[in-house]
């Protein structure tokens, strides 16, 4: 599949947005209704050159989208990301996410100033933890019943992956 990564702008914000709502039913996120543009437009806000977001295109169409989003609002962990990655049912299976994750450590080597990148990931989760895994990010700890969603407590995998 022939494809381009590039950052993504404002006009890429709803089919974000819909590519994130195709994971609601699948509960591999934290919402339990899906979302709208405009409750995700502040969020889009907060990406810059140091934490951007990209969005992954085929023949002018987003099919995925990764987003190295600020870890903690504070100095101390401006070195520190916390990643998204999230990709159109359509092309889920084809090695895209490895892809996007490689897009990344190729970006925090050599031109981000991102030292460690963090992965939040529902145990339920086998799909991205297997990706994780198989792109060198190891299983920091888990938090126990952290989440409720739908009525039920949920746990999550800390995932993370130091460059440079």
């Amino acid at each position: 599949m022939d494809y381009q990564i590039r950052l993504a702008t404002i006009d890429d914000l709803p089919t974000i947005v819909e590519i994130f709502n195709q994971a609601v039913p699948l509960q591999v996120n934290d919402e339990s209704t899906p979302i709208k543009v405009a409750d995700r437009r502040e969020w889009f806000r907060q990406f810059d050159h140091t934490h951007p977001i990209w969005v992954a295109v085929v023949n002018g169409q987003v099919i995925a989208w990764c987003a190295l989003e600020y870890f903690y609002p504070h100095p101390a962990y401006d070195h520190s990301a916390q990643i998204a990655i999230y990709i159109h049912e359509d092309y889920r299976g084809q090695h895209l996410g490895h892809d996007l994750l490689t897009y990344v450590q190729k970006q925090a080597e050599g031109n981000l100033d991102i030292r460690t990148v963090i992965a939040y990931i529902y145990v339920e989760n086998n799909a991205s933890y297997r990706l994780f895994t198989s792109c060198g990010y190891e299983k920091w700890g888990k938090l126990p019943q952290i989440s409720k969603i739908n009525g039920r407590m949920r746990s999550l995998y800390m995932m993370g992956r130091h460059f440079n």
